[in-house]
Protein backbone atom coordinates (compact mmCIF):
# COMPACT_ATOMS: atom_id res chain seq x y z
CA UNK A 1 0.00 0.00 0.00
CA UNK A 2 3.03 2.29 0.10
CA UNK A 3 2.72 2.78 -3.65
CA UNK A 4 -0.52 4.69 -3.11
CA UNK A 5 1.56 7.48 -1.59
CA UNK A 6 3.15 7.94 -5.00
CA UNK A 7 -0.02 7.87 -7.13
CA UNK A 8 0.65 11.24 -8.79
CA UNK A 9 4.16 10.51 -10.07
CA UNK A 10 3.04 6.99 -11.05
CA UNK A 11 0.15 8.43 -13.07
CA UNK A 12 2.47 10.89 -14.82
CA UNK A 13 5.01 8.11 -15.47
CA UNK A 14 2.28 5.99 -17.08
CA UNK A 15 1.22 8.93 -19.24
CA UNK A 16 4.86 9.39 -20.32
CA UNK A 17 5.13 5.65 -21.01
CA UNK A 18 2.07 5.72 -23.27
CA UNK A 19 3.21 8.89 -25.01
CA UNK A 20 6.68 7.52 -25.57
CA UNK A 21 5.57 4.24 -27.09
CA UNK A 22 2.41 5.29 -28.96
CA UNK A 23 2.65 5.55 -32.73
CA UNK A 24 3.64 8.94 -34.03
CA UNK A 25 0.41 9.28 -36.03
CA UNK A 26 -1.62 9.18 -32.80
CA UNK A 27 0.65 11.69 -31.10
CA UNK A 28 0.50 14.25 -33.91
CA UNK A 29 -3.31 14.16 -33.86
CA UNK A 30 -3.36 15.50 -30.32
CA UNK A 31 -0.49 17.95 -30.71
CA UNK A 32 -1.12 21.17 -28.83
CA UNK A 33 1.96 23.00 -30.02
CA UNK A 34 2.62 23.62 -33.69
CA UNK A 35 6.25 24.72 -34.05
CA UNK A 36 9.59 23.07 -34.78
CA UNK A 37 10.87 20.83 -32.00
CA UNK A 38 7.72 21.37 -29.94
CA UNK A 39 8.14 17.83 -28.65
CA UNK A 40 11.18 19.02 -26.67
CA UNK A 41 8.93 21.44 -24.77
CA UNK A 42 6.51 18.60 -24.08
CA UNK A 43 9.38 16.42 -22.82
CA UNK A 44 10.52 19.26 -20.56
CA UNK A 45 7.03 19.84 -19.12
CA UNK A 46 6.29 16.16 -18.49
CA UNK A 47 9.59 15.43 -16.77
CA UNK A 48 9.28 18.69 -14.82
CA UNK A 49 5.87 17.51 -13.58
CA UNK A 50 7.23 14.04 -12.81
CA UNK A 51 10.12 15.39 -10.75
CA UNK A 52 7.91 17.92 -8.88
CA UNK A 53 5.32 15.32 -7.92
CA UNK A 54 7.93 12.70 -6.99
CA UNK A 55 9.87 15.21 -4.90
CA UNK A 56 6.65 16.41 -3.25
CA UNK A 57 5.80 12.79 -2.39
CA UNK A 58 9.22 12.29 -0.84
CA UNK A 59 8.85 15.50 1.19
CA UNK A 60 5.36 14.57 2.38
CA UNK A 61 6.50 11.12 3.53
CA UNK A 62 9.76 12.50 5.01
CA UNK A 63 11.49 9.15 5.46
CA UNK A 64 14.77 10.33 3.99
CA UNK A 65 16.79 13.53 4.28
CA UNK A 66 16.44 16.37 1.77
CA UNK A 67 19.76 15.77 -0.03
CA UNK A 68 18.95 12.10 -0.50
CA UNK A 69 15.45 13.03 -1.74
CA UNK A 70 17.00 15.26 -4.39
CA UNK A 71 19.54 12.63 -5.42
CA UNK A 72 16.91 9.90 -5.55
CA UNK A 73 14.59 12.10 -7.63
CA UNK A 74 17.41 12.87 -10.06
CA UNK A 75 18.34 9.20 -10.40
CA UNK A 76 14.76 7.94 -10.79
CA UNK A 77 13.51 10.58 -13.21
CA UNK A 78 16.60 10.76 -15.42
CA UNK A 79 16.86 6.95 -15.52
CA UNK A 80 13.20 6.73 -16.45
CA UNK A 81 13.76 9.23 -19.27
CA UNK A 82 16.71 7.22 -20.55
CA UNK A 83 14.69 4.01 -20.33
CA UNK A 84 11.86 5.54 -22.37
CA UNK A 85 14.34 6.59 -25.07
CA UNK A 86 15.79 3.07 -25.15
CA UNK A 87 12.26 1.63 -25.40
CA UNK A 88 11.50 3.99 -28.29
CA UNK A 89 14.62 2.86 -30.09
CA UNK A 90 14.10 -0.88 -29.65
CA UNK A 91 10.33 -1.37 -29.40
CA UNK A 92 8.80 1.10 -31.85
CA UNK A 93 9.02 1.29 -35.61
CA UNK A 94 8.23 4.94 -36.16
CA UNK A 95 9.78 6.57 -33.08
CA UNK A 96 13.46 7.20 -32.44
CA UNK A 97 15.68 7.96 -29.48
CA UNK A 98 17.13 11.47 -29.59
CA UNK A 99 19.81 13.13 -27.53
CA UNK A 100 17.79 16.37 -27.41
CA UNK A 101 14.88 14.47 -25.87
CA UNK A 102 17.20 13.19 -23.14
CA UNK A 103 18.48 16.73 -22.61
CA UNK A 104 14.93 18.13 -22.38
CA UNK A 105 13.97 15.36 -19.91
CA UNK A 106 17.02 16.08 -17.75
CA UNK A 107 16.48 19.85 -17.78
CA UNK A 108 12.83 19.37 -16.85
CA UNK A 109 13.87 17.18 -13.92
CA UNK A 110 16.49 19.64 -12.68
CA UNK A 111 14.13 22.62 -12.97
CA UNK A 112 11.44 20.68 -11.11
CA UNK A 113 13.82 19.97 -8.26
CA UNK A 114 15.02 23.57 -8.15
CA UNK A 115 11.50 25.02 -7.99
CA UNK A 116 10.18 22.78 -5.19
CA UNK A 117 11.43 25.02 -2.35
CA UNK A 118 9.62 27.99 -3.90
CA UNK A 119 6.43 26.01 -4.42
CA UNK A 120 6.36 24.90 -0.78
CA UNK A 121 5.62 28.49 0.25
CA UNK A 122 2.22 28.37 -1.41
CA UNK A 123 -0.87 26.61 -0.05
CA UNK A 124 -1.45 24.70 -3.30
CA UNK A 125 1.79 22.78 -2.69
CA UNK A 126 -0.24 20.44 -0.47
CA UNK A 127 -1.90 19.20 -3.66
CA UNK A 128 1.32 18.31 -5.48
Amino acid sequence: MKAIRYWKPILIALFIFFGSLASQENITKVSIFQFNNSDKLIHFILYFMLSVTLQASFIRIALIKRKKQILLTLIVVISYGLLMEVFQYYFTNNRSAEFLDILANTLGCICGILIIPSLQKFTFSNYL
